[in-house]
């Protein structure tokens, strides 16, 4: 990871945002001032950290308007896929902060690993609870099925109402 400017060191970056925003003072003017407030700041290190301050709100801006978009698309949708997609979407964003650190030094022995251990059993974990649902959905529309041809050759229903309950169920095309 890159270092820190001295200006978040010194624990000013909000003032200085403050500073730029509100009162629209010059990056220049804001280093002259910290600097005369005792603060070991540049106008070159403000001027970085309130750019560097700027593109992590854009990007906490970007995950906010994908996540209300995720939130929207599975509103209807059963937990299981949206369970699967969260665990997806962990994964990508893993993936995304692996590759922006340059020095993995700053994390313990084992904390990548465990991350993403984690990830892939909740992976495999939602890969078989979906195959046992899907084998028991199969295994629901073949009993019933049976019971409509049971039904059907005991005259309990007509050939063209049972013809109209396998088509919904999608068992016949």
């Amino acid at each position: 990871m890159p270092r820190k400017s001295n200006v978040e060191m010194e624990g000013v970056l909000e003032r200085a945002v403050k500073l730029h925003e509100e009162e629209n003072m010059t990056i220049k003017e804001i280093a002259e001032l910290l600097k005369a407030e005792g603060f070991i700041v540049s106008a070159s290190g403000v001027q970085r950290a309130l750019r560097a301050k700027k593109l992590s709100e854009k990007e906490f801006q970007k995950k906010l308007k994908d996540t209300e978009i995720f939130i929207e698309a599975t509103k209807n949708t059963p937990g299981l896929q949206m369970a699967k997609a969260g665990t997806d979407m962990a994964m990508a964003m893993l993936l995304t902060e692996l590759q922006g650190m340059e020095n993995l030094g700053t994390l313990t022995d084992g904390e990548i690993i465990d991350k993403l251990a984690r990830i892939v059993k909740a992976q495999k974990d939602i890969a078989k609870l979906t195959l046992d649902y899907e084998k028991g959905y199969k295994q629901g529309l073949f009993k019933a099925k049976e019971e409509i041809e049971k039904a059907v050759k005991a005259g309990g229903i007509s050939d063209e109402t049972a013809a109209g309950i396998k088509k919904e169920l999608g068992l016949e095309v």
